[in-house]
């Protein structure tokens, strides 16, 4: 009897050692492996000396960022994982020390302008033809087409829709405006909609590649070299009108 007691005693403790080696071992790969790696994201913080700031409008250098690991559930929409995606770009607001970066603070599109460029609206009046899925971010070609200049009469008729030159009487040949590229690979900052809103291709965003959207494509604002808005101010002035061709 006794040596029955003594082998069901060693039996037990036998699996008591088990389940303790079990659950400290489950607690080394849990900190180890299952949390930094399965619970946790990679993620590009911001490092400032002396627990101090970025400012708005800085451009990043390498030495600004580094990559951590955070766990999923603190990391925001639209982060930023590699340092590459935010190298020598711009930031849109201030950033402390340690922030997670994210598309919305720093412009990861190239889409805030430089010293040397500007935000210009183009007017609804000034457009020949543009893309009806011209979505923010998007990249064009525009193209000058000969219009009716305000100091002239107008010779021929004009389309009931657009306004663009249309035939003229007498059965002779529709007029053909003249068509040359302007610029080209020129960044569309911002889409409005004949009531200012921004068009999308849905209200959640632009989630379904351009197959429907909020509003009707009235007046996109391009990011230009200064000299370029100018220039184009002046081709503006002189009655020519824009042909917008989406291309990226």
């Amino acid at each position: 009897m006794a040596s029955q007691r003594g082998t069901l005693l060693k039996r037990n403790y036998f699996f008591a050692f088990l389940i303790l080696l079990a659950g400290f071992g489950g607690l080394l790969g849990y900190d180890l492996y299952f949390k930094p790696y399965v619970l946790s994201q990679t993620v590009v913080k911001i490092k400032v000396a002396d627990g101090g700031f970025l400012p708005k409008n800085y451009e990043l250098k390498q030495s600004d960022l580094y990559l951590d690991s955070v766990q999923t559930k603190d990391v925001p929409s639209g982060v930023i994982t590699e340092i590459t995606q935010v190298e020598h770009k711009i930031t849109n607001v201030n950033l402390m020390d340690g922030s997670i970066l994210t598309a919305s603070l720093v412009d990861v599109s190239d889409l805030e302008p430089q010293q040397d460029e500007g935000i210009f609206p183009i007017p609804k009046e000034a457009i020949y033809a543009i893309n009806g899925s011209l979505r923010s971010r998007d990249k064009v070609d525009i193209y000058l087409v000969e219009g009716d200049s305000p100091n002239k009469e107008r010779s021929g008729g004009t389309t009931a829709e657009t306004g663009a030159p249309g035939a003229v009487t007498g059965g002779s040949e529709p007029i053909r405006p003249a068509r040359k590229v302007f610029l080209s690979g020129v960044t569309v900052n911002y889409v409005r909609s004949e009531d200012n809103n921004d068009v999308l291709d849905s209200e959640n965003g632009n989630t379904n590649n351009r197959v429907t959207s909020t509003g009707k494509v009235a007046a996109p604002e391009l990011k230009l070299k200064k000299s370029d808005g100018e220039l184009l101010g002046q081709y503006l002035e002189q009655g020519k009108k824009l042909w917008i061709v989406r291309v990226e």
